[in-house]
C-alpha cells in the first residue's frame, strides 16, 4: 500500500527512558490517512508504551527524547497537559486490553458513555442520548435499553468490548488506537471483533494502530506491520509481503510458532529456532499417529465420566429460589497417555466441570470412576487421593501465586502436604522440578513479581507435577501468554506427558492450540457435550454445526 506525502502520524528517532532503563530505542515510522498499521512483538517489546507515548500516558519519571512526535501536522512534544485532555478521546481514541478493568464496576454503562461526550462536546443531553444510541448501533448491539442500563459485570467479554470501541468512536477520532482488543476473547467473538473494526474503519474513514501477539489476527486486519523487539522496530513491512517473505529471524520464530491447522509438528519452533537460520520442522506422520492411538486405546480408562450434571441455586426475590444448569449430561473417558481437548465458547462450563473433576466444586449428580472404582464424593480420603493424582494448571499464573512467597516456598508448601515433612528432601525436590520445567536453580527465591509470564506459568506446572500426578488439567494455562512463549509452554508440556507418562484434559477457546495438543476433542456448547471426535477428523469433518462455526472462525 502507497503511504500519503502527509501521513497522520509521523515518528523519527522516538526513545523513551524510565529511571536507568531505555524502553523504546529510536523508533521511526508513520501511520498513513485512512491506514490500518498493527505492531507485534512479545510482551515487554515496547507495543503498548509506544501506544500510551503517543496519547501522553506514559508515567511521569519517563524522559521522551525524538527528532519528531507529530499526529495530524500537529507537533505533540510540545504538549502540555490541557492540550491532551482536548487531543485523548476527542481526535485520538483508545481500545484498551482488559474491558474489565478499565470500565467502572459501579456505575451503569449509559452514564460511561455519556461522560465522554460531556468532556469533550458542549452538547445538550438530549443531543447526547441520540449520539450514545447511535455509537451502540455501530458496534452491532442492537439491544440498547438493556446494555445502557447494565452494569459492566452484567454483560459478556464481547459486549464489554464493543462498549469499549462505541465508547472510542464517539468523538469520532481520526485515529483508533486498538490495544491487544481480543487477547480474552472466544474466536468467534475474535472474528467478530475484527470484522467490526474493518467496517468502523472505513465508514469513519479513520486509521487503526492495532497492537497484538496475534499474527493470525494482524494477517486478517493490517495493512502494514511494525515488527518490534527489545524497544526496536526490527522490521516493517507492508502486511501481504511481511507474511510471504518475513526476513527478519525474530519475525519468522513469531510467525511459525504458532500451531498450524493443516500441519501436525513433533515440536513447535520457537524464536531461538529462528536466530541461526537452521531450523527444519519434523511432522508427525498419519501412521506414527495410529500406532500411538492404538496403544493409548487398548487400555482401560483412568477416569470415566457418567452423567455428570452441575446444578446452582438462586435465591431470587422473596425467597423465590430458581437453579442454573452449569453442565448436564456429560459422559467421556479419559485414557493414560491421552490427551483430551475441550473446547467452546465462554460460559459454556468447560471451567465448571473441571472443577468438578477435582471435587473443587462437586457435581450435582452423576458417576466418577477412577482406575475402574466409583468415588464416593462423601469420601474424604478418597477425594484427597483424587486431588493429589489429578492436578489443575490455571489461566493467570500470577494470581495462583501467593505474591509474598517465593517460588521455591510455594512448591514446598504442595511437598509439605502430599510428599515428605523432610525440608532437605523437599529442597532437593524443587531443584529438581525447577529443572524439570526449564528454570535455574536459583528461581527458587525469587517473587513472582520478578518473573515473566512464560516462567510464572512454568512454575505451576512444576507445583503441578510436584506430587507426581496422573493427570494433568490445563485450563485456558497458555490463553494470556505470547505465540513464542505459548510455544515453548506447549513443548514443555508435551516432553513432560512423554517422560512423566502424564494425561491431560486441555481447556482452551484457542483451536488450532488444541488440535496441536489432543489426541481427542470434545466440544461443549451451552452445557452440553454435543461432539467428541479423534482431533484430526474432528477438523476435517465436523459433524456439528456449532463445530463448523467454531473452526470457520479460527483465523
Amino acid at each position: 500500500m502507497t503511504i500519503e506525502k502527509n501521513p497522520l502520524v509521523v515518528v523519527k528517532n522516538a526513545s523513551l527512558v524510565i529511571g536507568n532503563q531505555q524502553i523504546l530505542k529510536n523508533l521511526s515510522f508513520i501511520i498513513g490517512n485512512k491506514e490500518i498499521v498493527a505492531i507485534v512483538g512479545e510482551s515487554g517489546s515496547g507495543k503498548s508504551m509506544t501506544a500510551l507515548c503517543l496519547m501522553g500516558l506514559q508515567t511521569k519519571k519517563a524522559i521522551v527524547k525524538a527528532s519528531q512526535i507529530s499526529f495530524d501536522s500537529q507537533d505533540l512534544m510540545n504538549f502540555n497537559s490541557q492540550d491532551w485532555q482536548k487531543y485523548r478521546g476527542n481526535t485520538i481514541g483508545m481500545i484498551f486490553q482488559e474491558p474489565q478493568s478499565s470500565l467502572n464496576p459501579s456505575i451503569r454503562c449509559e452514564k460511561q458513555l455519556l461522560e465522554v461526550l460531556q468532556i469533550h462536546r458542549q452538547i445538550n443531553l438530549k443531543h447526547a442520548k441520540k449520539l450514545v444510541n447511535q455509537s451502540l448501533k455501530d458496534v452491532q448491539l442492537n439491544d440498547s435499553k438493556r446494555i445502557l442500563k447494565s452494569y459492566p459485570h452484567e454483560l459478556s467479554g464481547g459486549q464489554k468490548q464493543r462498549i469499549m470501541i462505541a465508547m472510542a468512536l464517539l468523538c469520532k477520532p481520526k485515529l483508533l488506537i486498538a490495544d491487544e482488543p481480543t487477547t480474552a476473547l472466544d474466536v468467534t467473538v475474535q472474528k467478530e471483533i475484527i470484522e467490526l473494526l474493518k467496517f468502523l474503519q472505513k465508514k469513519y474513514e479513520m486509521s487503526i494502530l492495532f497492537i497484538s501477539h496475534n499474527l493470525a489476527l494482524v494477517k486478517q486486519l493490517a495493512d502494514r506491520v511494525l515488527v518490534m523487539y527489545g524497544g526496536h522496530i526490527v522490521e516493517s513491512e507492508d502486511s501481504k509481503v511481511l507474511f510471504r517473505n518475513p526476513k527478519h529471524p525474530y519475525t519468522k520464530g513469531l510467525i511459525f510458532a504458532r500451531p498450524k491447522i493443516d500441519t501436525r509438528l513433533e515440536r513447535l519452533p520457537t524464536i531461538k529456532d529462528f536466530k541461526d537460520d537452521m531450523y527444519k520442522p519434523k511432522k508427525i506422520s498419519i501412521l506414527n499417529r495410529a500406532k500411538q492411538h492404538k496403544n493409548i486405546y487398548s487400555q482401560k480408562p483412568l477416569i470415566e465420566i457418567k452423567g455428570f450434571e452441575k446444578n446452582y441455586l438462586k435465591k431470587d426475590w422473596f425467597f423465590k429460589k430458581s437453579s442454573f444448569k452449569a453442565f448436564g449430561e456429560i459422559s467421556f473417558s479419559l485414557y493414560p497417555g491421552e490427551s483430551l481437548g475441550l473446547v467452546g465458547e465462554s460460559g459454556c462450563g468447560k471451567s465448571s466441570l473441571a472443577k468438578a473433576l477435582v471435587f473443587l466444586d462437586p457435581a450435582s449428580s452423576g458417576e466418577f470412576f477412577w482406575q475402574g472404582v466409583k468415588v464416593n464424593p462423601y469420601n474424604k480420603k478418597q477425594i484427597s487421593q483424587i486431588r493429589k493424582d489429578i492436578q489443575l494448571i490455571f489461566q493467570d499464573p500470577y494470581a495462583a501465586l501467593h505474591p509474598n512467597k517465593t517460588v521455591g516456598s510455594a512448591i514446598e508448601e504442595v511437598l509439605f502436604v502430599h510428599y515428605t515433612k523432610s525440608r532437605i528432601k523437599n529442597r532437593l525436590r524443587i531443584l529438581e522440578l525447577l529443572l524439570q520445567v526449564g528454570l535455574d536453580t536459583d528461581f527458587k527465591d525469587r517473587y513472582p513479581h520478578e518473573l515473566s509470564g512464560g516462567q510464572r506459568q512454568r512454575v505451576i506446572i512444576a507445583r503441578a507435577i510436584a506430587v507426581e500426578p496422573k493427570v494433568l488439567i490445563c485450563d485456558e494455562s497458555v490463553a494470556a501468554l505470547d505465540i513464542s512463549v505459548q510455544a515453548q509452554v506447549l513443548n514443555l508440556l508435551n516432553n513432560l506427558k512423554r517422560d512423566l507418562g502424564l494425561s491431560y484434559l486441555f481447556i482452551s477457546h484457542d483451536l488450532a492450540v488444541v488440535k496441536y495438543m489432543s489426541d481427542r476433542i470434545m466440544v461443549m456448547q451451552e452445557g452440553k457435550l454435543i461432539e467428541l471426535q479423534e482431533a484430526d477428523e474432528l477438523y476435517k469433518n465436523p459433524k456439528n454445526n456449532y463445530t463448523k462455526r467454531l473452526i470457520d472462525a479460527i483465523p
